[in-house]
């Protein structure tokens, strides 16, 4: 995924309550309950990010990468499918998640704690325990590897960045409540530490 901040393209927006029109004037910082009333106010082909109070419209993915992720998202369901006692949630890219969490937490143990309400809320506030970032051709490694760092510093406790342009792998953990990553070259496999017994096949991803 691609993005820039709001500010490089225009005057900041405002949020006209009455109308959900949005017009190119100051209204900073943007706050969560604007943030889900401008997304429900675009259509579908604005993918909008919200970090540091700063809106990231995000370019789509082409449709190589579109057909990496798919690989990606099915060959971790049928894992997660035969293996339901060591995972409890999997999701799509497509879910926004309200971090980050005071506290780093399993998933399954805190979505348990949320009313049934709350988890059919578009923003739940849960932190994934595994995260996995595909690079597209409209992003650059470094805008890749900071969304990883804030996935991490929010709770997640294991994250893969798969990058098919360079053909690179860059895993990220917490070790000592600091965040450490490494890069492996052209990879075959990726064997996590977090979903015990996942080793996730990369051919036709990398």
């Amino acid at each position: 995924m691609s993005g820039f901040t709001y500010e490089e393209l225009a005057p900041h927006y405002q949020l006209d309550r009455n109308s959900l029109e949005i017009t190119r004037v100051d209204c900073v910082p943007v706050t969560l309950e604007d943030f889900k009333e401008i997304v429900k106010k675009l259509p579908p082909s604005h993918n909008l990010e919200l970090a540091a109070n700063k809106i990231t419209v995000k370019m789509p993915v082409s449709a190589l990468t579109g057909q990496r992720e798919a690989y990606l998202i099915e060959r971790i369901t049928v894992w997660c499918e035969n293996n339901p006692l060591l995972v409890g949630l999997v999701g799509s890219s497509n879910v926004y998640y309200n971090l980050p969490l005071p506290n780093p937490t399993w998933m399954l143990p805190w979505w348990g704690t949320l009313t049934r309400n709350e988890q059919e809320e578009a923003f739940p506030s849960v932190a994934p325990n595994f995260i996995a970032e595909v690079r597209s051709v409209n992003d650059s490694w470094q805008f890749c590897h900071d969304k990883m760092l804030v996935y991490m510093d929010a709770g997640v406790d294991e994250g893969i960045l798969i990058d098919p342009i360079d053909r690179t792998l860059t895993c990220y953990r917490i070790s000592r409540n600091n965040i450490v990553w490494g890069t492996q070259n052209n990879p075959r496999s990726f064997t996590s530490r977090i979903l015990n017994g996942f080793i996730f096949n990369l051919n036709n991803i990398i």
